[in-house]
C-alpha cells in the first residue's frame, strides 16, 4: 500500500524545500551529516575508561643472589601482583586535542594474599609474606585525532596518544611484611642493595609497561569505535536497490566538543515508473552547520551526543529512493492483501460513480495504481519533528466497465506526513510513531471523464473517505515502528530529544544523553522492540514491527555506534 511505501521514506530523517534540483544522482554530499561530542558527553565516555586498565598485573618472579667478600645473599619475590583501582577519569576536548588523565590507587598484593619474599644471608633463609599499601598514581597524556585518506579514496579516523606521564611516590614506608628484614637490609645496603628497592622496581616496572600498553590500546579503541561511522552498504527497500555511503571527511576539537564532519551520498537505478518525471538531480540548499556542542531552541542543553543531518543528503536519499521506484505501485482486484472492487471505488469519491456501479448490483474489480510524478521532501520545522512532504503523488482508480478494464478518475495528493522518533530510557526501545492524516492530504482531481461534475464533491470527500478506506485495510500499520537500541557494559541513552538545528532550521539535529541504564546490550535490530543478548550492532537493514522490512535506525543512533568501541578489549 502506498501509506507503507510513505512511512518507510519518512524513516530515513530527509528534508525538503522547493523541487529545483542541483545535486546530479548519487554525487558526494560533502557535508551530508555532523555528529558532536560534547564536553558533558566525555564525561559520560570517561566513564568507561576503567574497563580500558586493567584491574590486575602479575609481577613476574625476580630472585637475584651474589657475594662480596664474605658475605653471601640471596633473595626472591614470588606470587606478586600489581592491582589497580580507578578513582576518577576525565577526557577533556582542548585546542587540537583530547586531554586524557586518571586518578588511580595502585597496591601491591593485600593481606589477604601476601607475596612471599625470601632472602638468605650468611647461609641462614627466611621467607615472609608482605604488601604494599595502597597509593595514588597519576595518569595523564594526550590524543589528537584525524582524517586520513587511503590511496583508493576510502578514509579512516587516525588517533595518535602522546607520551603518558605518569607520576607517584612510592618508599619503603608503604611496604609491609610479617618478618623483620633490617639486618639483610642494612647489610646490602653495604652492597648497593635493598630488598625494598626490590619491590619497588618491580611495582615501578609493571606500571610502566601498563602505561605503555594503554596508549597503543586507546589508539585502536577509538579508531575502532569511530569505525563504526562508516556506512558503505545496498539497501534492499521493499524490492527498491539503493546504495548508501557516509564516511568521515573532517574532524575538528575544540574546547566546546570534537566534531565528525561527514560526507555521504545515496544512489539507486533508474525505475521506468518515474522515468518521463525524473529530472536526474536533488536539490541543494547548502548551508552552515549549527555549532559545535550548541543546542537549538526547545532542546535541553547541555547534552552529551548529537547528530545532524543536513537536508541536502536527506534530499537525495530521498530522491534516490523515489528514483528507484519505492512509490511506484499497483494493486489488482486479486492482490493478497484486501479485495478491491467497485464498493471502494464508491466509497473514496462518495459515491460519485454509484450510477455506473450501482451498490444493489454485484460488485466489479477494481485497481489501484500510483504514479509518483516528484520525490517527496521533508521539512523540519512543522508541527512533527518531522514532515515529510508528498508531492503529485496520483492515484489512479480503475474498474471493470462494460467487459474491460477502465480508468475511473485520478486523484493528485499532496501534503505531509508526520514523523515523531521517542526513545524509552529505561528499556532502549526507539519507537517511531506516523501520523499519516489523509486529511492533511490536499486531493486534486487531475482525471475524472466520466462524472466531471462530481470533481469537487470528489476532492471534498476524498480525505475522509480515504481515511475510512486506511482503517479498514491497514488497520495496525498505521502504529509504531519500534527499535531496540544498544548499551555497552550498562551505558547506553538515556534520553534522546530531537529539533530543527541550523540558522535557517534546515539540519536535522537528535539529541541524546548517555550514563548507565538497566537495558541489555541489542543486535540493533529490534523486533517491536525486543532485545538480544548479542552485545553487538548491526548496520544492516532489519524488520521492524509494522513495515515488514525497514532501513535500520542508524540514522538517531549513530553517535552511541561511537561508543560501543569503548568496552573492554578481549
Amino acid at each position: 500500500m502506498f501509506t507503507m511505501l510513505i512511512a518507510t521514506h519518512a524513516l530515513l530523517g530527509v528534508s525538503s524545500r522547493a523541487l529545483a534540483a542541483d545535486w546530479a544522482s548519487g554525487e558526494t554530499i560533502p557535508e551530508a551529516a555532523t555528529v558532536d561530542i560534547t564536553p558533558q558527553g566525555f564525561e559520560a565516555i570517561a566513564a568507561l575508561i576503567p574497563a580500558l586498565i586493567p584491574s590486575s598485573i602479575e609481577i613476574p618472579d625476580t630472585s637475584d643472589s651474589g657475594g662480596y667478600w664474605c658475605v653471601n645473599y640471596a633473595y626472591a619475590l614470588v606470587g606478586g601482583w600489581v592491582g589497580i583501582q580507578v578513582i576518577d577519569a576525565n577526557i577533556v576536548p582542548g585546542n587540537g586535542v583530547l586531554d586524557i588523565s586518571a586518578d588511580l590507587l595502585v597496591n601491591v598484593n593485600d593481606v589477604t594474599d601476601p607475596f612471599i619474599l625470601s632472602y638468605e644471608l650468611f647461609c641462614g633463609e627466611t621467607d615472609c609474606g608482605g604488601y604494599v599499601i595502597g597509593f595514588p598514581v597519576h595518569f595523564q597524556t594526550t590524543m589528537a585525532l584525524e582524517i586520513v585518506t587511503a590511496s583508493d579514496g576510502s578514509t579512516t579516523l587516525d588517533a595518535t596518544v602522546g607520551t603518558p606521564n605518569v607520576t607517584y611516590e612510592l618508599s619503603g614506608d608503604d611496604i609491609v611484611l610479617d618478618c623483620f628484614i633490617q639486618d639483610i637490609e642494612d647489610v646490602l645496603g653495604y652492597l648497593g642493595l635493598s630488598l625494598y628497592e626490590l619491590i619497588i622496581d618491580q611495582v615501578a616496572g609493571q606500571l610502566d609497561s601498563a602505561v605503555a600498553d594503554l596508549g597503543p590500546t586507546l589508539e585502536t579503541t577509538i579508531e575502532e569505535a569511530f569505525a563504526s561511522a562508516n556506512i558503505d552498504q545496498d539497501l534492499d527497500l521493499n524490492g527498491v536497490a539503493a546504495h548508501v555511503k557516509l564516511y568521515p571527511s573532517d574532524v575538528v576539537i575544540e574546547p566546546s566538543g570534537v566534531r565528525l564532519t561527514m560526507a555521504g551520498s545515496m544512489s539507486a537505478d533508474a525505475a521506468t515508473c518515474v522515468a518521463p518525471y525524473d529530472p536526474g538531480t536533488s536539490l541543494k540548499t547548502l548551508s552552515n552547520a549549527p555549532s559545535i556542542g550548541v543546542a537549538p531552541s526547545g532542546v535541553d542543553s547541555p547534552f552529551h551526543l548529537g547528530l545532524a543531518l543536513s537536508d541536502d543528503f536527506a534530499n537525495e536519499a530521498m530522491y534516490s529512493l523515489w528514483r528507484g521506484g519505492l512509490l511506484c505501485f499497483s494493486l489488482a482486484p486479486d492482490n493478497d492483501s484486501f479485495p478491491l472492487d467497485s464498493s471502494i471505488l464508491n466509497m473514496l469519491t462518495g459515491d460519485a460513480f454509484s450510477d455506473l456501479f450501482p451498490a444493489d448490483e454485484d460488485a466489479k474489480p477494481m485497481s489501484l495504481t500510483t504514479v509518483p510524478r516528484a520525490a517527496p521532501t521533508v521539512e523540519y520545522t512543522g508541527s512533527h519533528a518531522i514532515d515529510v512532504q508528498i508531492h503529485d503523488l496520483d492515484l489512479e482508480l480503475a474498474a471493470e466497465l462494460d467487459g474491460r478494464m477502465s480508468r475511473m478518475v485520478a486523484v493528485t495528493l499532496n501534503g505531509p506526513v508526520g514523523v515523531d522518533p521517542t526513545l524509552d530510557g529505561t528499556t532502549g526501545n526507539l519507537a517511531i510513531a506516523l501520523d499519516i492524516n489523509p486529511l492533511a492530504l490536499d486531493p486534486t482531481v487531475t482525471y475524472n471523464e466520466f462524472v466531471p461534475e462530481a470533481s469537487a464533491a470528489i476532492e471534498s470527500s476524498f480525505g475522509t473517505s480515504l481515511a475510512g478506506v486506511l482503517d479498514t485495510v491497514l488497520g495496525g500499520l498505521l502504529g509504531e515502528l519500534a527499535f531496540a537500541l544498544p548499551s555497552s557494559n550498562g551505558i547506553g541513552l538515556q534520553d534522546l530529544q530531537m529539533a530543527a538545528a541550523g540558522t535557517n532550521g534546515d539540519w536535522l539535529g537528535a539529541y541524546a544523553w548517555i550514563g548507565a541504564v538497566t537495558y541489555e546490550s541489542s543486535s540493533g535490530c529490534g523486533g517491536c522492540g525486543g532485545t538480544t543478548d548479542s552485545g553487538s550492532s548491526s548496520s544492516e537493514s532489519c524488520g521492524g514491527c509494522s513495515t515488514g522490512e525497514v532501513p535500520t535506525a542508524w540514522t538517531l543512533v549513530l553517535p552511541f555506534g561511537l561508543l560501543l568501541g569503548l568496552r573492554r578489549r578481549g
